[in-house]
């Protein structure tokens, strides 16, 4: 609605103008109907269809009113006033803009039959003679729709080039986001198969010699082929269903110590932004393919505040794990209108976190914190991947 300003102060400047030529007392009649129906313009995209029948109603109901009346329109040029034909084109381009095809048709056709019956009927003044309007009259108005459809058309095509690219964009920074934890899963894997390959050359190796120690091997060879088994999963459903290229360039967070890492990322982010309260609560082990994906999240969220938080005064990140989950919340206290994303959806950072966090088989949102300010939120199961 933001968009419309200049439509309601064009609009606006109109009904200014023709009450200054006809004067306050012939437009008592010919103004508040005027009026509604650039109201009606205005807001038209909220519900562009409704809005079309409203208003096509609104001068089919006038024209009658004026004709049964017999009451002069005061109008020079056209029984149609310019405001009100400005209006309707309004109506035109905005629903041929926004709504389906059938539906816009109708909606077209219905408002220039009602211009047709206001040009037609609308008795108006000319030189002292009173007397109805004609064809030749509807012309120009008729024209000036025309425009309106043309200028609907270009709006809609504008609007499909748009939406596809950004559809475009989305199903990038979802490939970008599964390629780069492929390669994060893939290297977990490969971490846990070596060891394996390891404990059991060495316990091949003490068999003989000392039974008892290949036996105590023997555990911890079960637990790394458990955890690839996990990771394994993890990256066939990563995978799974996904066309992305082989070979895109995505950035890769390798973290050994997950608390220490954090701390060095929230360390680095202070110094270009405000405040930040970190609280790590982690009683839990974190496996390595979450504790890499918990990292970029905490990255992705902190860029996300530095830059759209609008005079945050503080960025609270709390990361927690436990039994079976680990979470991570990454909040801000910014205000404005610099954290409306595109079509809703936080930018194609907040894309590929989402994408992230799902593949995992864990939750995401992001939006508004119920203090205010922007909140992301992601929890991760711990354990056995969803199948």
């Amino acid at each position: 609605m933001r968009r419309q300003w200049p439509v309601a102060v064009a609009l606006g400047v109109l009904l200014f103008a023709e009450l200054v030529s006809t004067g306050l007392n012939r437009n008592l009649i010919a103004l508040p109907p005027a009026t509604l129906l650039a109201a009606i313009a205005v807001i038209s995209p909220r519900r562009p269809i409704d809005a079309a029948f409203t208003g096509a109603a609104m001068i089919f109901g006038t024209s009658l009113g004026y004709y049964l009346l017999g009451t002069n329109t005061y109008s020079v040029f056209s029984p149609v006033s310019p405001s009100e034909t400005a209006s309707m084109m309004v109506l035109i381009a905005m629903v041929i803009r926004s709504a389906p095809g059938r539906w816009a048709t109708a909606a077209v056709v219905t408002i220039w039959l009602s211009g047709l019956v206001a040009s037609l009927t609308r008795p108006r003044n000319i030189v002292g003679d009173w007397q109805l309007g004609n064809f030749d009259e509807a012309f120009p108005t008729f024209m000036l729709f025309a425009l309106a459809v043309g200028t609907g058309l270009y709006f809609r095509a504008r609007d499909k080039d748009r939406q596809r690219t950004v559809t475009h964009q989305v199903t990038s920074a979802q490939q970008q986001e599964r390629i780069a934890l492929a390669r994060e899963l893939h290297d977990v894997v490969a971490h846990h198969v070596t060891g394996i390959v390891v404990q059991a050359q060495a316990a091949m190796i003490v068999a003989e010699k000392d039974p008892q120690a290949a036996q105590r091997i023997l555990p911890s060879i079960a637990r790394s082929g458990s955890d690839a088994l996990t990771a394994m999963r993890r990256l066939v459903g990563t995978l799974r269903d996904s066309d992305a290229r082989i070979g895109v360039d995505a950035a890769e967070s390798a973290t050994a110590d997950l608390a220490a890492d954090v701390r060095k990322v929230v360390e680095e982010a202070r110094e270009i932004g405000p405040p930040i309260e970190l609280r790590i609560d982690l009683r839990a082990e974190v496996p390595a393919e979450v504790a890499r994906s918990v990292l970029r999240l905490v990255q992705e969220a902190l860029t996300n505040a530095h830059k759209h938080a609008l005079n945050a005064t503080v960025i609270k990140i709390d990361v927690t794990s436990e039994p079976g989950r680990t979470r991570v919340v990454v909040a801000d206290d910014g205000q404005g209108s610099a954290h409306d994303p595109i079509g809703g959806s936080g930018g194609y950072g907040l894309v590929g976190m989402r994408e992230r966090v799902e593949l995992l088989g864990g939750r995401f949102s992001a939006g508004r914190g119920w203090k205010g300010g922007w909140e992301v939120f992601a929890e991760l199961p711990v354990g056995e991947a969803k199948q």
